[in-house]
């Protein structure tokens, strides 16, 4: 993939979306630390296999990899032109074949993969969100139940607050482009919502709807009783802490029991498989 510097200025003629969400939607490196050091914290053993559910590009799941020589990822995906993306673009890019070997990618619905059974599963990016009933998220929680090993842990992100709620579009600048989430559409009786990111250029252009969500805004208290109901003990919330200075989320996560009422939020949902179900 060149360099920005050799495609030159940045317009929605010459820029890859897929690019453009890795740098300002994910942070790849950064979570799958938080993701090894958390599950070390939690049960006293190191991280090796790690699954990444609707992973796009998998991003996350590559950084994974380069975290440890024992490091071993799972990417799976339904969505065949992003997976061959991260194969090309990701994959393709890690150190050397031993590194690549230690990645598997699987095109297929999340729910359909059974093997090998995980220490950790990570659904981000809110993308279960795509389950629009009870019965389909219940079903995806029990399915991951039965794919971890006793003992592994599930993580779901979710967000909230009553800006979540309200039709607007945030504009966040980038190198190169600007980043817009707009929240088109919300129905409080069915929690749909429609969501779009779109891409502005310095020239004035844009990738509009670069990325479209049909979702449904879970709540807490709902993915909370999922879990437990699918056998998930010591189910917890980490809570997203605040920066002083811009009163906005700062990537920290500490257990809470007791949420603020924060116009707009950022959580994690986690339970752990008993070793032995009882």
């Amino acid at each position: 993939m060149p360099s920005r510097s050799r495609r030159g200025r940045l317009t929605a003629r010459n820029a890859d979306r897929h690019v453009l969400y890795q740098e300002a939607v994910q942070a790849p490196e950064s979570d799958a630390a938080f993701f090894a050091r958390y599950f070390r914290k939690c049960t006293g053993q190191p991280l090796r296999l790690f699954r990444e559910d609707f992973c796009g590009t998998a991003a996350l799941a590559c950084w994974f990899v380069k975290l440890h020589a024992q490091n071993r990822a799972l990417a799976i995906d339904q969505h065949r032109p992003t997976l061959a993306w991260g194969r090309r673009h990701n994959v393709r890019r890690l150190l050397n074949a031993e590194q690549q070997q230690r990645l598997r990618l699987v095109l297929a619905d999340v729910r359909r993969v059974h093997r090998p059974l995980a220490q950790v599963i990570a659904a981000v990016n809110f993308s279960y969100s795509v389950f629009h009933s009870r019965r389909e998220l219940a079903g995806y929680v029990r399915h991951c139940y039965r794919a971890l090993r006793p003992g592994g842990m599930l993580f779901l992100d979710a967000w909230g607050g009553g800006m979540v709620q309200r039709e607007c579009t945030d504009r966040r600048r980038n190198h190169g482009f600007d980043y817009l989430w707009e929240q088109r559409s919300f129905d409080p009786i069915s929690h749909r919502i429609d969501c779009r990111i779109h891409f502005q250029f310095r020239d004035g252009s844009r990738l509009r709807s670069a990325f479209a969500y049909d979702w449904r805004l879970w709540t807490l208290p709902e993915l909370r009783e999922l879990f437990a109901e699918a056998g998930f003990q010591d189910v917890h919330v980490l809570w997203e802490c605040t920066d002083e200075r811009t009163h906005t989320g700062n990537g920290v996560f500490r257990r809470k029991d007791r949420g603020d009422a924060d116009p707009a939020w950022i959580t994690y949902v986690v339970g752990h498989k008993p070793q032995r179900r009882s």
